[in-house]
């Protein structure tokens, strides 16, 4: 009969705790952090979507994109890019979904890209609008307007 070899203990921190400076510099604060929350804070705090994780701060970090996509809606719709709005637009739609799949459900990873496809596709519209009325615009002879160069 082989033997077989022994079942390796059971870590007690996560595999990354501590392995780099940044790994560290986190853990501490985080630890640092944690006597401090309320009470009534302290189920969003340690939930597995929560604060102490990235399934947070990445959403919060991705919402500079829905920030972007409304600053854009300034932009004349000549300038849209229709390939980087429907690329963006159909990517966060398979992250929504994907959002809603994983475990924990990450309801703010959805939301953010709920808005920012909204924003895109939204987008999108804009563009093929914009090129609907163009092309009316030349079957009927018409001048197309001028558009001013934006710097």
């Amino acid at each position: 009969m082989p033997a077989t070899p022994p079942t390796p203990p059971a870590p007690t921190v996560a595999a990354s705790a501590g392995k780099v400076l940044h790994s560290r510099a986190y853990n501490g604060l985080i630890q640092a952090c944690d006597k401090y929350v309320p009470p009534k804070m302290r189920p969003l705090w340690m939930h597995p979507a929560g604060p102490k994780t990235i399934f947070f701060w990445a959403p919060i970090v991705k919402w500079s994109l829905v920030i972007a996509g409304l600053s854009d809606l300034t932009r004349p719709a000549d300038k849209i890019s229709p390939n980087g709005c429907l690329a963006l637009g159909a990517t966060n739609l398979i992250w929504t979904r994907y959002s809603l799949v994983i475990i924990p459900k990450n309801y703010s990873l959805f939301a953010v890209n709920l808005f920012v496809s909204l924003t895109q596709l939204f987008q999108l519209g804009r563009y093929y609008n914009y090129q609907w009325e163009q092309s009316k615009l030349e079957k009927n002879g018409e001048q197309c307007p001028a558009i001013e160069a934006s710097l």
